[in-house]
């Protein structure tokens, strides 16, 4: 009596070679850019001039605030991303996917910052931490697909006493 084996051993294999395959391809690397340190105006708005393309996400990383004179939590403003998406050479305001950001950061109003249908007001992108020192947190801004940035305008808000972001750190990935 010879042994006869599993009748979907071949289905079994091609399963097992399918979620491999995936596993091993999820954890592609995103190739990065540093594009340098930016400063923020401390009461006017801030344009900053990226021009880089084909990106998917971006990191900013606060470097150096404006203190003022009592300790109070720090404020990145609202962010607005300018850009083109790669069909298209119209500049648009750059509509957002999902925010990360660092445990001690927290931000306004997130479901209308990444709201999904185009229907609705999509507000700016405004960040809080939620102690006196922001140092060295990251914020990452992913997008719905590849887009070319032309700049970020950073608008001061004047909602809450806060120390503003002086300047970011920023890296792209594609």
């Amino acid at each position: 009596m010879r042994y006869k084996g599993s009748k979907y051993f071949f289905f079994y294999l091609i399963i097992i070679i399918f979620f491999v395959t995936l596993f091993i391809f999820q954890f592609k690397q995103l190739d990065s850019i540093n594009l340098g340190i930016y400063s923020i105006k401390e009461n006017t708005d801030s344009k900053i001039e990226l021009n880089i393309l084909n990106v998917i996400e971006i990191d900013l990383v606060i470097k150096d605030l404006y203190i003022s004179s009592e300790e109070n939590i720090c404020s990145t403003g609202e962010i607005y991303v300018y850009g083109t998406l790669r069909n298209s050479s119209n500049l648009v305001r750059i509509r957002l996917q999902d925010i990360k950001t660092s445990s001690s950061l927290n931000i306004i109003s997130k479901s209308s910052a990444i709201e999904p249908t185009r229907n609705y007001e999509q507000f700016p992108l405004n960040v809080y931490s939620s102690n006196f020192d922001c140092s060295e947190e990251v914020i990452t801004i992913i997008f719905e697909e590849h887009i070319n940035i032309n700049y970020l305008l950073v608008v001061p808000t004047n909602k809450i006493t806060s120390n503003q972001v002086k300047t970011f750190s920023i890296t792209a990935y594609s």
